[in-house]
Parts: C-alpha cells; structure tokens; sequence
C-alpha cells in the first residue's frame, strides 16, 4: 500500500553504501537523499541504488541560514533559491519527485526585517523556485518545523496558506509527524485540513525516535492517510532523544551503527503492522 523510505542525513557521516545496505536489509523500498547536490554523484548513487534494488523517493534540502528563502538579503534569498534549483536538478538525476523545502533555516527564531517582509520573500522565491521545479515535473512539499527550531511556518495551516499564495501545482505541502506533535491539536484534523496540497510524510514519534517507542497514535494517522488516497511513501526521520540529536547523528562512535540499526528495524515494523492491521 506504501512505500517505505528513510532519510539519508539521520545516519551521519557513515558511506552511503553503508545506509543503503541497511535499508535494503529492513526491506526499505528507498531513500530520502540529503540534499547537497555538490556533495553527491548522482551517478554512483544510482548505481548504488541499482544494485540494492532501492529508489531515490525523495531529497531533503538542508536549509542553513546562507539558504534561507525568507531572507531580505537579497544576495542570501537568490542563493537559497539557487539552492533549490540545483536540488531540483539533484532530483531529476536520481529520479526522486519530491524536493523538501523549508521556508525559514532552522535555528531562526524571528525575522531580521518584519514578519510580512519576510513572508512575502518566501512567496517571492518559492514561485521562482517552483516555477523551475514544475518545469523539470518536481514537486517542492513545504515542511512546517516546530517553533523551537524555526518561526515563519509552524502548522500545516501556516504552509497551506503559503501555498496557497505561490499559487503553483508544484508546490506542495508535507506532513512531519514529529514537528506536528507539538504544534497540533489533532494529527489527523490537520492532515484533512491540507490534502488537497499533501505530497509527502515524515514519520517519528513524539520523542523524535523510531515510531513506537513514544506516545503517538500512528494508527489513526494511518487511516486517514488511506482515507486521503495518499500515494506518497512514509520515510523515517528519527533521531535519538538528546539534547543535540544533529551531533549525535554525525557520531563517529561504533554505537552508533546499532542504534541506526535498532531504529530502522523498529521503525518500518512498527508502520507496516500498523498497515497490515487495518
């Protein structure tokens, strides 16, 4: 019924060979790719892909504050829409359709100019950006981050309205599980309330470690999923619960690759029983 993914930066720095071997060994259907278009051969990634019989399903950009799409800067602002554009390109060469997008970099926790001054940025860049992204057949999902890490577009309604705004049909919006445990009331309420725009899903649990080790009601997110008819693949996002999980996941430590290995495991069986059950 769905694809499964894992996105490729919560393994850290070990070879991509490695994260591939290990998604195939979980019966993975593919990869969420790190979006560093400079940093990636597109070509040994698909061989790469070839031989593990697995498929780029989707890239997510990394968005630092020299890529911030809301920037007034316009030098910054012209060098994250470049950014995006070269993703898309990324994305076209490893046969992903979904490029994420983030329209604040994380660690922003208010504008440099005005609030309106910076959505309208974000407007501004992501229908140039978009109008790129339609034109090589990519969709763009705009990604709501929680308030502790970003300001501009915290709920679905925030990226909805965004959107609604750019006003293009490559422009999308995504559904990250974790992000939404704590800015939603309800999971399922918020995900009806944009499906016309849904394109992809993230999937952790509340503690952002693998789904069901934490409190989140999956189930239900699965059936309004199926409700939806949405036929976009559920790929992890988990991290461990310490305070700096981003460099943890950079960890050089031997441990690291049995805990990767704990959670891809967990991740996908916890989902795919909750599938098989309903």
């Amino acid at each position: 019924m769905f694809k499964y993914s894992a996105t490729q930066w919560i393994f850290g720095n070990e070879p991509m060979e490695v994260s591939l071997q290990r998604l195939k060994k979980y019966g993975y259907d593919g990869v969420e790719l790190a979006g560093e278009p400079k940093q990636i051969d597109a070509e040994s990634v698909n061989r790469l892909l070839e031989q593990y019989e697995l498929e780029c399903t989707s890239i997510c950009g990394i968005y630092t504050p020299e890529r911030d799409l809301s920037s007034s800067d316009e030098a910054i602002r012209q060098n994250a829409v470049q950014y995006v554009k070269d993703c898309v390109d990324l994305a076209v060469k490893v046969g992903a359709a979904t490029l994420i997008v983030v329209p604040s970099p994380v660690g922003k926790s208010k504008p440099d100019t005005t609030i309106e001054q910076e959505w309208s940025n974000v407007v501004q860049s992501l229908r140039e950006a978009g109008a790129y992204a339609q034109s090589h057949h990519i969709n763009l999902a705009i990604e709501a981050l929680n308030r502790f890490e970003t300001y501009l577009v915290n709920k679905l309604n925030d990226a909805k309205k965004l959107a609604d705004q750019v006003d293009l049909p490559s422009v999308k919006i995504m559904a990250d599980l974790f992000h939404m445990n704590i800015e939603e009331r309800d999971h399922s309420a918020a995900i009806r309330h944009i499906a016309p725009y849904l394109a992809h899903v993230h999937i952790a649990d509340n503690t952002r470690e693998a789904a069901g080790f934490g409190l989140t009601d999956f189930e239900k997110v699965v059936r309004t999923l199926i409700e939806l008819d949405y036929k976009g693949p559920l790929t992890m996002e988990f991290l461990p619960p310490v305070a700096n999980p981003y460099l943890v996941a950079r960890s050089e430590r031997s441990e690291a690759g049995s805990v990767y290995d704990e959670y891809t495991r967990q991740s996908i069986e916890h989902m795919k029983k909750i599938v098989s059950s309903i």
